[in-house]
């Protein structure tokens, strides 16, 4: 599994290296990298951090607000404190909440589990309870519903507060289980169980993320497959084959250095 996450690790250090692309994909990218124990002032992050800076809006934030929330993530590692940065683009977080609590992909958006999610788990001091009881009503009509997506599963268990939640909170409970039995017969997840494109790096890695955070209610079978299909199915240059290769290698190394860190820590 050592190789798993070094081979990922050199693949998005090349990509943030010598890409230029859109600052979202930098990001995500480089929070996985830090997430998987790269040092903040290493020779290829740490130049980064003044281009993040620089591509910053007036207003505070980012493009939106999960380009925000990975941003925010990013700077306080790359950039030292910057408190006034990152306490302006936390005021543009709140400012655009939907009245309703959570986040769209932009302003005008309908709020998404996986962005508000995404705000909550990144940027934990401008969630509130507002947010997550919505994430957990939108949940809840999902799992009465025909399909239950399975990285809407995973980012939910991120949004839950396990320390003011109650300890046997039943749709943390099947959640876990619906997720072990939504589990792909290869070892990973798709979108859910038999969906035609089968598993792909981005549903195990959001997957993997969501139950890492509650690893001692876990099966460690659900863990071990899930990271023995991401092994498995990694590319030689070290990505994962997804839509882009950056993204879905992004989220397969946040989940997997997420759960493997987790397993450590439940022994």
């Amino acid at each position: 599994m050592i190789e798993l996450v070094s081979k990922a690790v050199e693949s998005l250090l090349d990509f943030v290296r010598d890409a230029r692309p859109e600052n979202i994909r930098v990001v995500r990218s480089a929070h996985s990298l830090l997430l998987s124990g790269l040092s903040p002032v290493n020779d290829v992050l740490k130049p980064r951090a003044a281009f993040i800076l620089g591509i910053r809006h007036r207003d505070g934030g980012w493009s939106d607000p999960e380009e925000t929330a990975w941003a925010i993530s990013v700077i306080s590692q790359l950039a030292g404190e910057k408190k006034e940065t990152i306490k302006k683009a936390e005021n543009w977080l709140n400012s655009v909440r939907h009245p309703g609590g959570g986040w769209g992909r932009h302003p005008r958006d309908q709020v998404r589990i996986p962005t508000t999610a995404l705000v909550i788990a990144l940027v934990p001091s401008v969630a509130t309870d507002l947010d997550r009881g919505w994430v957990r009503q939108a949940w809840e009509k999902d799992m009465a519903s025909p399909v239950q997506l399975s990285y809407k599963g995973g980012f939910y268990l991120l949004t839950v507060d396990r320390e003011t939640s109650d300890a046997n909170d039943p749709l943390v409970t099947s959640t876990i289980a619906h997720l072990a039995k939504d589990q792909n017969d290869d070892g990973g997840f798709g979108p859910w169980k038999g969906h035609p494109i089968g598993s792909d790096p981005w549903s195990t890695g959001v997957v993997l993320w969501g139950l890492s955070k509650w690893i001692d209610r876990v099966d460690p079978q659900v863990i071990e497959k899930a990271l023995d299909w991401l092994e498995k199915t990694q590319l030689p240059s070290g990505y994962w084959p997804y839509h882009y290769l950056d993204e879905g290698t992004s989220y397969a190394l946040i989940g997997a250095v997420s759960a493997m860190r987790a397993m450590e820590n439940r022994k």
